[in-house]
């Protein structure tokens, strides 16, 4: 394992099959995330069925996926590293004219999603951004309220939230680089995994594309519906 990973090439195929299995989860999470839609049980009841009736699983599963993460980083940031390091003067003609934005950015979008990752779990996982006044004069952390049936009340949190506008503003922010970044991504790691090819490659193309647009519509969809009313008061 420690030959891989100081390989480039192994180290490309590490980050190829570890931003696919990222990008799972992303898709899945928003999914999950859009259930505030029906309303404040419907989301409740989910969020409580990942904390409590999942359990040891639950933690095994962000367990695994924090180690993920944390190699999808590493690697990335050490082959960006090595990049640089070979090549310390640039070219005088750019034998990369061809590359797309979303190529070129990868790095720095890359950097934008890991920080709002961190934010967002400050933010919903420790409850550490906003608070909300329960009484007057008693202010609390979003974790400790409950709805009706004494769930964690994620509800109010989410509708909280994104009614905040500068909140909102940097979610819409995350999400937009998270879809250049994963618009890319998937369409990289087919290609680093060999099975991107002259008939392959714009059915990957449009996989990648059509993968980053489901999740940024489906997250931004959130947002505004805070924002507009759509999401239910119940």
């Amino acid at each position: 394992m420690r030959a891989l990973i100081d390989s480039s090439v192994g180290a490309k195929l590490l980050v190829a099959l570890s931003g696919l299995g990222l990008t799972i989860y992303v898709v899945l999470h928003m999914i999950g995330n859009l259930k505030v839609f029906q309303g404040k049980d419907a989301i409740n009841g989910y969020a409580y069925f990942l904390k409590h009736d999942l359990g040891l699983i639950l933690w095994i599963l962000r367990g695994g996926l924090l180690a993920i993460f944390v190699l999808h980083i590493v690697l990335s940031v050490r082959l960006k590293l090595r990049a640089v390091a070979a090549r310390p003067v640039p070219y005088q003609y750019r034998r990369d004219v061809r590359a797309t934005t979303a190529g070129r950015t990868m790095i720095w979008t890359g950097i934008v999603v890991g920080l709002f990752t961190l934010f967002h779990l400050a933010h919903f996982t420790f409850g550490w951004v906003k608070e909300v006044e329960t009484s007057p004069g008693v202010v609390e952390n979003y974790l400790a309220l409950k709805d009706e049936k004494g769930r964690h009340d994620v509800y109010s949190m989410v509708v909280a939230g994104f009614t905040e506008p500068s909140l909102a503003v940097l979610y819409i922010v995350a999400q937009i680089a998270l879809f250049v970044h994963l618009m890319h991504g998937v369409q990289s790691s087919f290609q680093t995994l060999g099975l991107k090819n002259w008939l392959s490659t714009h059915l990957i193309w449009w996989l990648g594309f059509a993968v980053a647009l489901a999740v940024l519509v489906g997250n931004l969809a959130i947002v505004v519906g805070v924002w507009s009313g759509v999401v239910p008061t119940v």
